[in-house]
């Protein structure tokens, strides 16, 4: 108890039995002096000092009565104060030993938590070995396939170059072909021109002819009229009736030649016209140039399909080398992002780390508690822990995160500090 509070409450009962002496002694000291002292036989100074005594007596009683009467017990409070203070001493005690009982098992519990923790640790490894091991698989894979695709793409250019060299030649022949079909034309239009012109030629011989013809009935007619002077001149006209004779017999064999010769160029141009018709009509022309023009247009879209496959074909493996690309990118992107697990494993080696420091800790505070009135007593305050623990971090984001926890803004971080680095594989 506070010794003044203590000093206070004795003040205030004393004064309360003084002025309870002092009415006491005011009201009854005649009466006291006068009447009861001569009635026990007590002198005046006698009567003084059994006054004294009883006075005291009373007086010491009446504190007692008035100190339980307002503080419940007769020492002033005291016993009520001593009795409260047991009583916090003893809960103290307890809870003290209880405290003490469960920091003692804060490491059992931290075992228990650190046993989780390593089976996280043991999971996120495995699963991130199994995740590196399927994706080395997918990497072979990969690699395999950006091989292939090399490989295609190395002899898709060489037959890109033979195919469009094949196209050139294509468009050469398609040219070639096309200048054929006009020069065939032109040729077919001259051929026909120049059978008609034979033809017409043949059948102009048919003048010739009927002049020989002519010419050999007139040589007839002659040779009859010299025959008819012959007669008459006699035995003189004889030898001329003969050369007469032999004259009109020429004509006639003149005649049946030159009817041959008219049967023969006749026979001769209706061959001609009748062999050459089909070939040098317009219709037959027409149709060839027609049928060469067919051919050329289906010889040119020939090759621009050919050309359009080529352009696909092109299209296409660039297509598939840009997916490659993009697939192994996307490969590397993803073995990278397998290495949270490294992250998490040193991260949660750190929060094991600092749930062995609490155990320590713990363990330190429970001696503490069970020696208390040991002032030599050393105890590690957790705020150095927490600055160990700071001064071990490897990321940005676990600084940042101490700071958010101890209300403080993020302090600025230093990339070419001491600090442990990050550790991957």
């Amino acid at each position: 108890m506070d010794f003044m509070l203590l000093l206070r409450r004795q003040i205030l009962v004393f004064l309360v039995v003084g002025i309870g002496a002092a009415l006491t002694v005011y009201f009854f000291n005649t009466w006291w002096v006068d009447d009861f002292l001569p009635a026990i036989g007590l002198k005046r100074n006698e009567g003084g000092a059994l006054g004294s005594l009883l006075m005291i007596t009373v007086a010491f009683i009446s504190q007692r009565l008035v100190s339980t009467a307002i503080y419940r017990d007769w020492l002033f409070g005291m016993q009520t104060q001593q009795e409260n203070t047991a009583r916090i001493n003893s809960a103290y005690v307890t809870t003290t030993e209880q405290v003490a009982e469960e920091l003692h098992q804060v490491g059992t519990y931290n075992n228990v938590v650190r046993s989780q923790l390593n089976t996280v640790v043991a999971e996120t490894e495995k699963a991130a070995f199994d995740i590196a091991s399927r994706l080395q698989t997918i990497d072979s894979v990969v690699t395999d396939l950006n091989s292939f695709v090399d490989t295609s793409s190395h002899e898709s250019n060489e037959m890109l170059l033979e195919s469009e060299a094949r196209i050139v030649r294509n468009r050469e022949l398609i040219g070639t072909l096309d200048q054929y079909i006009k020069d065939r034309i032109v040729s077919s239009e001259t051929d026909r021109q120049n059978v008609a012109q034979v033809v017409m030629e043949a059948q102009s011989l048919g003048s010739l002819v009927q002049l020989n013809r002519s010419i050999s009935k007139q040589t007839n007619l002659l040779a009859l009229n010299a025959a008819i002077e012959a007669a008459r001149a006699g035995d003189v006209g004889r030898g001329f009736a003969v050369v007469a004779d032999e004259v009109r017999k020429l004509s006639g064999a003149t005649d049946q030649a030159v009817t041959q010769i008219d049967q023969g160029i006749q026979a001769v141009s209706v061959s001609i016209e009748s062999h050459f018709k089909d070939k040098m009509s317009m219709e037959h022309i027409e149709a060839e140039r027609t049928a060469l023009q067919s051919f050329a247009a289906q010889l040119n879209d020939l090759g621009k399909s050919y050309q359009e496959v080529t352009d696909h074909e092109v299209q296409v493996m660039v297509q598939i080398r840009s997916s490659s690309k993009q697939l192994a990118e996307m490969f590397m992107n993803a073995l990278a992002s397998v290495q949270f697990q490294d992250v998490t494993r040193q991260q949660i080696e750190q929060v094991i780390d600092a749930l062995n420091r609490l155990d320590g800790h713990a363990d330190l505070m429970a001696e503490r508690l069970n020696q208390f009135e040991d002032p030599h007593f050393e105890l590690k305050p957790l705020s150095q822990h927490l600055d160990q623990m700071y001064g071990n971090y490897v990321m940005t984001s676990q600084r940042d995160s101490h700071h958010a926890a101890m209300s403080n803004a993020p302090a600025k971080t230093d990339s070419g500090s001491g600090r442990p680095k990050i550790e991957l594989f």
